[in-house]
This record gives structure tokens, sequence and C-alpha cells, in this order.
């Protein structure tokens, strides 16, 4: 029979009373605070070696064959476990650190967030809630960040992701909603019950650019994915207002309820922002919660060159933002803010006895955080935010975003002065939607020259070349190379850098025959 960790082959009886996780001597001690001081000095060493280094880097076979062995039933140490992680696991991320690193909507991390993170772990507050300091902190990045965006006023809290952000909004606006027609969600759900009336089914909208989380959203809040009605966008693959002002009353018509209305700033394929002003004068008009999706596009507010892109947003009656996207911070890092604090609050609120507040003492207060989304354990995310805004003020986060915007429009720029590159879609903010096209001679040679083919296998050399990873998407049913910007790090020669190799890589790939 195999020994498990709370049976150990070499327990004694005299470890009973005494077991624990801290070093239990001074040299033990000692030797823990040398290895942190090693691994703080082993980060700081490679971020300041990133421009030198690859992008990313295959995981070697031998070293992948590490993740398979069994759990170890007795510890081998700190130092071991250490280095462990230094020669196998920190050479083979994903690269999302590096200044040219373009894939999806990722943010880098900074150094003072990194050590913020530790600050955070090492206190481990539980911010359900509770009579404490870390509560206050979170209490106050989310009313400065609801000032900066025109919410002034708001409730909010942070949570994991842009997902779980706008699920948050989603499930608040259909509470609110509900109730002010009568409906008692919060008790009877979506579902039909014996003894009441069918209700009808509710739906909410957004564009065919929207994120795939509010697909995720119907199915988890019980609404079924057919709720969710996309509404065509325009040649700018911004939302058309006049499409979705014929589908709520056509959905009226059938007997259905619409509650909410999606507008994005900042679509994940293109970056594109939908008329949000439009948007909000559709939901004031038909009783519908306006919800913005501002997973990266929001903190455009920040930067005076592109603030005016997500013009509107101020009118939203949610809204969902990551940080961990064009805000720098390391993950998870995502808020979600409601207008009404009151319908927040009442959307989540909820009480048991071993969670009573108090007059006094570390409850006073109460749950705040628990009673205003639906985790009730919650780590101290907001610190990180918090200590690099003092550190650098807003003004810097939006001068980062004005400094991605000039990038994107330098990639812009050198696209259209080369002849074997394509741009596939407007690029309005920080996404650069674009392909690599030989040159016309070429495809007259090669008529049946598969474009699609050539530029999937172009970006998985650039990516494998460890010199820079764009992601892919598809545009108008066209494979594109897309460049997300959202990289604190980024310098002028590294875009020049990315153009450079693209345009190598794909006249060898033309050369070779593909």
């Amino acid at each position: 029979m195999s020994p498990t960790p709370n049976s150990s082959p070499h327990a004694t009886t005299d470890d009973i009373g005494r077991a624990s996780f801290d070093p239990t001597t001074d040299v033990e001690w000692a030797e823990l605070r040398a290895l942190g001081h090693r691994m703080l000095d082993d980060l700081f060493d490679a971020q300041q070696a990133l421009p030198h280094s690859p992008v990313w880097r295959p995981l070697p076979t031998d070293k992948r064959l590490l993740f398979t062995e069994s759990g170890p039933v007795e510890g081998s140490g700190a130092e071991a476990a250490y280095e462990r992680v230094r020669r196998h696991v920190l050479p083979y991320g994903l690269g999302n650190w590096h200044p040219r690193f373009f894939g999806w909507v990722q943010g880098n991390g900074t150094p003072l967030a990194m050590l913020a993170d530790m600050l955070a772990a090492g206190m481990n507050p539980h911010l359900g809630g509770f009579n404490q300091a870390p509560a206050l902190v979170e209490q106050q990045v989310v009313r400065w960040f609801a000032d900066w965006f025109g919410l002034s006023g708001a409730s909010g809290l942070f949570v994991t992701g842009g997902t779980m952000a706008n699920v948050h909004a989603l499930a608040c606006a259909r509470v609110t909603v509900a109730t002010r027609l009568g409906r008692t969600m919060r008790k009877d759900g979506v579902q039909a019950w014996p003894d009441a009336p069918t209700p009808s089914p509710f739906v909410f909208y957004g564009s065919t650019e929207t994120h795939g989380w509010a697909h995720k959203a119907a199915e988890w809040l019980g609404l079924g994915d057919r709720a969710f009605r996309m509404v065509p966008v325009d040649t700018a693959y911004a939302v058309r207002v006049d499409a979705l002002t014929e589908m709520i009353a056509a959905d009226r018509a059938a007997g259905l309820t619409p509650f909410c209305v999606i507008g994005t700033a900042g679509t994940v394929n293109t970056g594109a922002t939908d008329d949000l002003h439009a948007l909000a004068d559709v939901c004031a008009r038909e009783q519908l919660w306006f919800h913005v999706d501002g997973a990266f596009g929001a903190l455009a507010a920040l930067s005076p060159l592109v603030r005016d892109q997500v013009a509107g947003m101020e009118r939203a009656d949610s809204l969902a933002f990551d940080l961990h996207k064009w805000g720098s911070m390391p993950f998870e890092c995502a808020c979600v803010l409601v207008r009404d604090a009151e319908a927040h609050h009442a959307a989540f609120r909820n009480s048991a006895a071993y969670l009573a507040p108090s007059e006094r003492g570390p409850t006073a207060g109460g749950m705040y955080f628990n009673e205003r989304g639906l985790d009730l354990t919650r780590s101290f995310k907001a610190l990180k935010v918090w200590m690099q805004l003092y550190a650098d003020g807003v003004t810097h986060f939006g001068r980062v975003i004005t400094q991605n915007v000039r990038q994107v429009r330098q990639l812009v720029a050198r696209i259209a002065a080369t002849d074997e590159l394509e741009l596939l879609a407007p690029a309005p903010l920080n996404i650069v939607c674009f392909r690599y096209r030989p040159s016309a001679a070429t495809e007259l040679e090669r008529p049946r020259l598969d474009l699609d083919a050539l530029n999937a296998e172009l970006l998985t050399r650039l990516q494998e070349s460890g010199e820079a990873t764009p992601s892919s998407t598809w545009i108008a049913g066209q494979f594109a190379i897309r460049v997300a910007h959202v990289n604190h790090r980024t310098r002028d020669e590294d875009i020049d850098r990315l153009v450079d190799t693209i345009v190598s890589i794909g006249r060898s790939l033309v050369s070779s025959g593909m």
C-alpha cells in the first residue's frame, strides 16, 4: 500500500502538535529568507534580460515528461522545489512579459505589482469583507475608477477576469429588470413553476463581435444560449443600431422580454467600439439595462489621444474592465462597476448566521464584497493596483496607452508602405489584423496560392522562432495575423522588427514553394 501525506512513513509521535509550514529554527528562517531574495533576484534578472531573450520557446520533451511524475509523498525541501521552477517552469511560459508579445490581449505585469502581489500573498487577507484595511483599499480603488470613468458613486468589486466581471453585471441586470417588472427572479429564477404563471423568456443583445463570455453567461445564468441575440455589425465592425431596434421590437411582439443591451468598448477581434451613446439612447427608450464590456477598451478613457472613442461609456448601468490587460497588472485583476449601488447590493445580498455583522470588532461592516458578488473567498487583488497608482499616478497609465496606440499607428503605416502586407480590418484602437500577401507577379504565377495556409504557417514559424508572438483570427473568412497591443515594454524598434521578420519569413515560404 502506498503511503499518503497523512500517513508519512517518517512521521513520529513527536511531530504531533508541532507540524507547520513555517521554518522552525532561526537557521531555517535565514535559509528561506536567502532563498526568497534569490527568487526575486532571478525574476528581476529575467525581466531585465527580456529584450535579448526569445518571446516563447517550446518545452522540450524530456522536460515535459517531468510533469507526468507522481506526486511527492515526502518533500525534498524548498531549495530543491525552487530549482525545479527555475529550470523547468520559468523559461517556458507563454512569454506575455516580453516586449514583442502581441498575442491575444494579455498584459505584461510590472515589477512593482509583482512585489505587491507578494505582499498580498504574505499578508493573505480574506476579502469577503470584514473590518480591515485591505477591504478599504479595494473600495478606494473601485471609487477611483468609477470617478475616472464617469460613474461616480457606482458600486463595484474586483473579480478574476473579464468573463466574471461581465457575468456579474448581466446577473445584476437580470435581477434589477425582473424586479422592475414584478418578477421574483432571485426566488423563482427563469424556470416555470407549477404554482405560478409561465414566465416569458428573458433575452439580451450584443453584436456578432461580442466576446464569447456572453454565450457562457447565457448558459450559466440558466437563460440558454438562444437568449443571447446577436446583432449584425457594419463595415467598421460596430453594432448596427437600426438592426438592434428592429430585433427588440420583433422579440417583444413574439412574447419575449428584452432586459439588457451589451455595448463593446474595444471588440476582441478588431478593437472596434460600438456607438455607445446610440446604445444608451436605445436602452433609455426601451427601459433596458445598458452594459458596456470594456475589458481592455474602457481604459482608453485614460488617454487623451483616444478617450473620445469610448464616449458614452459613462452612461452605462454597468461596466466591466480588466486591469491585467491594458492596465499592465499581473493576473488576475478585473473589475465590475454598477451605477446603482443599491441595485448591485440587492442582486447579490445574502445573509448567514456565521457571517452576521457586528457593531464592533472584525466583522463590523459585514461581508461587503460577498454581498455584491458570487465569491465569498477572495484574494487581495486591489493592492497591486493601489500601489502602482500611488507610485506612478493614473496619468502614467494614460501615457502607456497613448504610446501603444501610436505604435499601432506606426505598424499600420508600415503595412501600408509594404507591398507584401495587407490590412484586413480597420485599426481604430490597439488591434491590427493583417496578412502577408506575395507580389502580384507571384500570384499570377501561382493562382492557387492558399493565402490562409501560407499565413497560418508564417505565424507558427514566427512564434516558434521566438522573435515575436502575435495571435490570429479570421476576418471576413480570411486568416489574419492579429497584433493586440497592450504592452508597456514595447519600443518602436520592436514594431519594425516584427514587420521585418514577417516579411522575411513570408518570402522564405514563398520561395520554398509553399
